[in-house]
């Protein structure tokens, strides 16, 4: 198995919106997830809208250099006025929101195929999505429950910002965590990313 990592601009990520929302509905189907069509069908939407949003940044991970896409991260500046950074801020106090909240980028997603998962490919593109960014801060939330997502932000750093977060529309509870980002200027350098137009 030989897994390539390549970065997304927006355009070439709509084009492989299709094979992106299959990762997501394949990834988040089983328990305790439990997302079926409706959220696949939502997804496809948020995605469309968040390719838009100031410093999009997406990587695939594709089998092979002509193999499926079998995981697949993104994230953008995390802004007022926002969905999510409006109803975060809400919760958060004053000091977390002079803590967290200026000049942060959101992790919005990050999946990976069920067949695929186990074997490091959701860190390789976690640490490829936040290795550079501008920003001074991290933020995301995840499912409050002892997945295996929990475990890989936990290993990485991230810290418990709130609890027992309800979003609006939501049915289960959701954890914000946070991660301080090194100065760009001494973030080690990786192997590059190439963005691929498709």
């Amino acid at each position: 198995m030989h897994i390539q990592y390549l970065e997304m601009t927006p355009a070439s990520a709509a084009r492989l919106s299709g094979e992106i929302v299959g990762i997501y509905a394949g990834a988040f189907a089983g328990p305790p997830y439990l997302r079926g069509e409706p959220e696949a069908l939502a997804f496809t939407d948020s995605f469309a809208n968040h390719r838009g949003r100031a410093d999009f940044r997406c990587i695939v991970a594709r089998d092979g250099s002509d193999g499926p896409l079998v995981g697949f991260i993104y994230g953008f500046a995390s802004l007022p006025g926002q969905w999510w950074y409006d109803q975060v801020a809400h919760r958060m106090t004053t000091e977390q929101q002079a803590r967290w909240l200026p000049f942060s980028f959101e992790l919005a997603e990050l999946a990976v195929l069920p067949a695929y998962q186990g074997r490091g490919i959701g860190g390789q593109l976690h640490d490829r999505l936040l290795n550079g960014l501008q920003q001074r801060t991290a933020l995301l939330s995840t499912m409050q429950a002892e997945t295996n997502a929990m475990a890989l932000y936990r290993k990485r750093g991230w810290r418990l910002i709130l609890s027992d977060f309800l979003f609006a529309g939501a049915v289960r509870l959701y954890v914000i965590l946070g991660r301080d980002l090194p100065p760009r200027a001494s973030r080690p350098r990786g192997r590059p990313l190439h963005a691929r137009n498709l």
